[in-house]
């Protein structure tokens, strides 16, 4: 019998197949992207380890570090931005080239105050600057809290700064 005779005579079943396979897939794939973007996957990395450990400490312990790390705007920047960091992030590991104080880059400065306003813009109503407004003219929330995700880095005997 070949294939084509096989999926005339099967046709319901080679569907039924497929469709159980495409959920297995997406349910593979969802668990995944959901643990690449967790503080226990995020500090597996020996750079990271006193990152993980002081946001272990913090009062934003509960959220994915890509809460923060990567832009929500839609699926689409997000799942490019969450490719390019993760190969930046691997090449720096295959390398073993981080620097020993990681800092955020411009473009990641603009990303992480983003979201600090996308998830606290229903307190920002008393906070003396503009929601939205590019951080060029003030709307710059690490400015003074720079230390609430990560505070001090404990591995080195800071305080916590929350």
């Amino acid at each position: 019998m070949d294939w084509k005779e096989f999926f005339n005579k099967h046709t319901l079943g080679c569907l039924a197949g497929g469709f159980a396979i495409g959920l297995v897939v997406c349910a593979i794939g969802a668990g995944m992207m959901s643990f690449s973007g967790s503080a226990a996957f995020c500090g597996s990395c020996h750079a990271m380890k006193g990152e993980a450990a002081s946001f272990a400490k913090s009062t934003h312990s509960r959220q994915a570090c890509v809460e923060c790390h990567l832009p929500h705007d839609n699926m689409a920047i997000y799942m490019i931005e969450k490719g390019r960091t993760g190969m930046v992030d691997t090449y720096h590991a295959v390398l073993r080239d981080y620097p020993a104080r990681i800092d955020l880059s411009a473009g990641g400065k603009k990303t992480v105050n983003g979201n600090c306003l996308r998830c606290h813009e229903n307190t920002m109503g008393s906070v003396h600057m503009a929601v939205g407004v590019d951080m060029d003219t003030g709307a710059d929330c690490l400015k003074c809290h720079s230390r609430i995700a990560h505070g001090s880095n404990h591995l080195e005997g800071g305080i916590k700064v929350e």
